[in-house]
């Protein structure tokens, strides 16, 4: 099974789609012009070795969203079970600043926050953002955690 396909020069950038295997499904990876595919290939191998912890801080993000509009927490088995109500929708590769450094960028659909759906911020396999989508910037300094993000 192919890692990226269809890669192609599209209206903004480099577009194709590439293979979650948490998810077992492929969806639209996105990347600025300069980036080359072999980057867009070690972003997604990284994508593909994400830890649990991640599930986790969706859960977090998920039971507080919930807490804040009135709504009764769920409760999940296996950290993993919280993947039944998420869908992936982008990756995004940005261009990389900090040479191999690679960067796992996810916008992704929620039952929960519909309007919103979720954002995923990983650099060199550390989570770093976790919350509502807020087109986060991917090189900045997240050693300060702000309120709202669940990492």
């Amino acid at each position: 099974m192919e890692l990226i396909r269809n890669i192609h020069k599209g209206e903004f950038g480099l577009e194709g789609e590439v293979y979650f295997e948490l998810f077992a499904q492929y969806f639209s990876v996105y990347a600025e012009d300069e980036v080359d595919s072999a980057y867009i290939e070690a972003c997604a191998v990284s994508m593909n070795s994400l830890s649990e912890a991640l599930c986790q801080a969706a859960i977090r993000y998920c039971n507080e969203f919930l807490h804040m509009v009135g709504q009764p927490k769920k409760h999940f088995e296996n950290p993993k079970d919280i993947l039944s109500i998420v869908q992936p929708s982008t990756l995004i590769v940005p261009y990389p600043e900090n040479g191999t450094e690679t960067v796992v960028h996810l916008e992704l659909n929620c039952d929960w926050e519909i309007e919103h759906g979720m954002e995923w911020l990983v650099r060199n396999n550390e989570v770093l953002y976790v919350g509502g989508f807020n087109d986060v910037h991917e090189w900045g300094n997240y050693s300060e955690k702000e309120s709202y993000n669940y990492a």
